[in-house]
């Protein structure tokens, strides 16, 4: 049992290790190829835990030319745009200049309600509204909507607004973060300074943010908020 609780813990961390140096990316965001060695990382992993008397090197050994072939695909791919079309795809027209493109549609094997379905996702409830849509090489769908039907910006109405800062979260659960984001720190001196400045105790706090403005954004606990 515990020969089995080492090799688990030995196979979990090799898989993380490969994950993250492989890169981040989401199961719907992945290319082809990229889905091709996260499968295979997966099932290469599995085999030590189906046959006990397996040697982890029979795992180690594949996984690493696995993860080999991943960043050498990446590499060349960065390169050579000839092999990233090769091996990525390209990314495909559907509706262009507000016409919808069958010869695409079925070249992609796209039914029309899969089609509705993706454009619904993106807020694009009315394909009426819809001025180009591109369906990219991890299968995902880009959306642009017909001038008309786009939102008014400050700059078409030439107005000037403050620019937009992400928010570092400096609170979470009601324990200090003072590192976010891996480079963005604050001291802790800080931190109670602006709790103090909303008038809340720590552990009364479920989230709390800050921007490049100074604006913050709290959350109390439920079972703390009056």
């Amino acid at each position: 049992m515990a020969n089995l609780l080492i090799r688990s813990l030995i196979i979990y961390i090799s898989v993380i290790i490969a994950t993250r140096i492989m890169g981040k990316r989401q199961i719907g965001e992945l290319n082809p190829h990229e889905l091709v060695i996260t499968i295979l990382v997966s099932q290469t992993a599995t085999l030590p835990l189906q046959d006990n008397n397996m040697s982890l090197a029979n795992m180690f050994i594949p996984l690493l030319l696995f993860v080999s072939f991943e960043i050498i695909a990446s590499a060349l791919s960065m390169k050579s745009i000839h092999f990233r079309n090769a091996v990525e795809g390209k990314p495909i027209f559907i509706i262009k200049n507000g016409r919808l493109d069958e010869g695409q549609l079925k070249r992609l094997r796209f039914t029309v309600d899969d089609l509705i379905d993706s454009l619904r996702q993106k807020d694009a409830f009315d394909i009426s509204e819809v001025q180009d849509a591109v369906i990219e090489t991890n299968g995902s769908i880009s959306v642009l909507k017909k001038a008309e039907a786009s939102p008014v910006t400050p700059q078409q109405l030439r107005l000037s607004v403050d620019e937009n800062s992400t928010p570092i979260a400096i609170v979470i659960d009601g324990k200090p973060v003072c590192e976010y984001f891996g480079k963005d720190k604050m001291k802790q001196s800080e931190i109670e300074l602006i709790m103090q400045n909303e008038n809340k105790k720590q552990e009364d706090i479920l989230l709390l943010t800050i921007d490049d403005n100074g604006n913050t954004y709290l959350i109390p606990k439920r079972s703390k908020a009056k």
